[in-house]
């Protein structure tokens, strides 16, 4: 269940969350969509998608994509649908849903991906969501993931968001801890790249064993 804290968060900043994406320091959708091209993206699901930014993104850029984004707030899917129908996109569906219990069968998609989104999932849900990616992905398929991180110069300025905006548990992703959990559950990390002493981001890229 969505924690009332998020719930409420998110109830009214999906329509901020759409006006600052693009415009957020080092362009992290860029690299996502960057990173995304390197590999298979016929089927793409996007875990705690929010309005489906990212994966409008991506079905914009590409006409082929089939895109699929689940979320847990029917806010912001709210907000996602009525931006798929102002735009006319015909190519991305946006699910209601649990990303620790995917509502997909085994081997249904060639990216699994997610901006922003595992830090907001408490750490039991997480795993159950890295665990559930590798069901539903196909043999060989990527999990490719932009989130926050710490930086290694002035780190308490990170320290103080994360405390005043979110989920205790959220810190959990920084460093290796993303990558480590892909690693415990069969992912060969093929790209991490950790904030540095300036950035606010890290990106990883994991395949599955084909």
């Amino acid at each position: 269940m969505l924690e009332l804290g998020n719930r409420l968060k998110f109830r009214f900043t999906g329509p901020l969350l759409e006006a600052v994406n693009p415009r957020l320091q080092g362009h992290p959708y860029d690299v996502l969509m960057r990173l995304l091209e390197g590999g298979r993206i016929e089927n793409v699901l996007e875990l705690c998608g929010g309005t489906g930014f990212a994966s409008r993104m991506l079905a914009e850029r590409h006409s082929k994509v089939q895109a699929t984004s689940i979320d847990l707030s029917p806010e912001l899917t709210a907000v996602g649908r009525r931006k798929l129908a102002s735009r006319g996109i015909d190519n991305v569906t946006l699910v209601e849903g649990d990303v620790s219990t995917l509502p997909y069968p085994d081997d249904s998609f060639d990216t699994v991906m997610s901006a922003f989104g595992l830090h907001e999932v408490p750490t039991a849900g997480r795993l159950s969501a890295i665990r559930e990616s590798v069901r539903v992905l196909k043999p060989g398929g990527r999990f490719v993931i932009v989130d926050l991180d710490r930086r290694t110069k002035y780190g308490w300025t990170m320290d103080l968001f994360m405390k005043v905006m979110e989920p205790k548990f959220a810190p959990e992703v920084f460093g290796t801890g993303l990558v480590d959990r892909l690693k415990e559950n069969g992912f060969t990390i093929d790209h991490h790249e950790s904030a540095g002493p300036n950035g606010w981001t890290q990106s990883i890229v994991a395949t599955l064993e084909a």
